[in-house]
């Protein structure tokens, strides 16, 4: 008789001194503040230095290439999604209930599966349920605005701070696919995956939310703003935080970005996603040991933080973002490479789900396939110069 899964607070506890965290704390928020940019690399000064340079993967075509992957609108000089475009909290006005139309009622399951349908056909990989967990949500964004919670029935946002309505207590949590191919030459400018990612987020968020109004009810969609998008998504049922700290899901390994849609439309709790991914990397070291800045921690979870950038109380691996961004400014990129070399990044095929099963059922042999990995040179850079062939 196979064990019950454990809840989200048994695999993750919380100290009981847990605070909601500051977003202004990020390493992106720090480095904005202090120089008024989040990243060195995207200015015309560098980029051209990197293009004169003549370096594969780092042409003014790969850089063509990564910038067009991530066009999605946001207001002129900001790229703060909180509230913005797409990610409106309020209804765009393009779809609308009729008046004298009642609002869709069906149960939380029949809603389940129709937004799970509509989000796919949107471009979703997986979706997810779960309910409004406050702990996740920023005490302030990037920007300063501060967050706080009353009872509306739709969100807004001022100069100053970004009102969430206590009535949205329901959350999509879903993941957004990213690219093999490209990752695979991170850490340059050819790892368009993740911009691409950004932008596919930014449609299906607007699209989704508006469907959802459409139906007559609310809906309040968050990119990276507002709210911790990881511990949502594990609640959700879409996978587990791995060593480097990103969301690793079952389908798609870390492959995906991840975006969340609040609404008062009743939804099911979805089941917690299998464990095994933790065990699995709490025997392999991979992306510790192919980390550039040294930034992914070893050894096992723990509570404590290791930087600014980090919020302690969870149990869970914590990495020192401050020395991830400053290696994204020393090679010109978002570099990714922990991405590229974890063993869940594989391509789709049978071979990969009997390993997967392996892992879930029978980890015991999560040594082998640590060492197969590395033998069969998974996770290997592939040549710049050869993409566009």
């Amino acid at each position: 008789m196979l064990a019950p899964k454990r809840s989200f607070d048994e695999i993750y506890p919380l100290k009981e001194d847990y605070k909601r965290f500051d977003q202004r704390n990020t390493s992106f928020s720090r480095a904005l503040k202090e120089t008024g940019k989040i990243v060195e690399f995207g200015g015309d000064e560098y980029r051209a230095k990197k293009i004169n340079q003549g370096m594969p993967g780092f042409g003014i075509v790969e850089y063509s290439f990564n910038r067009a992957a991530g066009l999605y609108e946001y207001p002129p000089d900001t790229s703060d999604t909180q509230g913005n475009a797409y990610y409106s909290w309020q209804s765009i006005g393009y779809v609308t209930k009729p008046p004298g139309v009642s609002r869709w009622e069906g149960s939380s399951e029949e809603a389940a599966a129709i937004i799970t349908k509509v989000a796919k056909y949107f471009g979703a990989a997986d979706v997810g349920f779960t309910r409004l967990d406050k702990r996740w949500f920023f005490t302030h964004s990037r920007y300063g605005k501060e967050l706080v919670f009353e009872d509306v029935v739709e969100g807004y946002v001022t100069k100053d701070k970004a009102v969430f309505p206590e009535s949205h207590k329901y959350c999509i949590a879903i993941t957004v696919p990213m690219e093999y191919e490209e990752f695979m030459h991170a850490p340059t400018q050819l790892e368009v995956a993740t911009n691409m990612g950004y932008s596919r987020m930014h449609l299906l968020a607007g699209q989704l939310s508006e469907f959802i109004r459409g139906l007559g009810w609310h809906a309040t969609p968050l990119g990276n703003d507002s709210a911790a998008s990881v511990p949502i998504a594990i609640q959700a049922g879409l996978g587990h935080v791995g060593r480097h700290g990103r969301l690793i899901t079952w389908s798609r390994g870390p492959l995906v970005r991840i975006m969340k849609v609040f609404t008062d439309l009743p939804l099911p709790q979805s089941e917690m996603a299998d464990e095994g991914i933790i065990e699995f990397c709490e025997a392999c070291e991979k992306c510790a040991k192919q980390c550039p800045s040294q930034a992914i921690p070893y050894g096992p979870r723990t509570y404590e933080a290791v930087c600014l950038a980090n919020n302690p109380g969870a149990l869970k691996w914590y990495g020192d973002e401050d020395a991830c961004l400053r290696y994204w400014n020393e090679v010109g990129s978002a570099c990714s490479v922990c991405f590229r070399v974890c063993n869940f990044t594989k391509e789709e095929g049978w071979i990969h789900d009997v390993v997967k099963w392996f892992i879930k059922n029978i980890p015991q042999l999560n040594g082998l396939w640590i060492w197969s990995d590395d033998l069969l040179g998974y996770g290997k850079m592939k040549d710049p110069a050869k993409y566009w062939e």
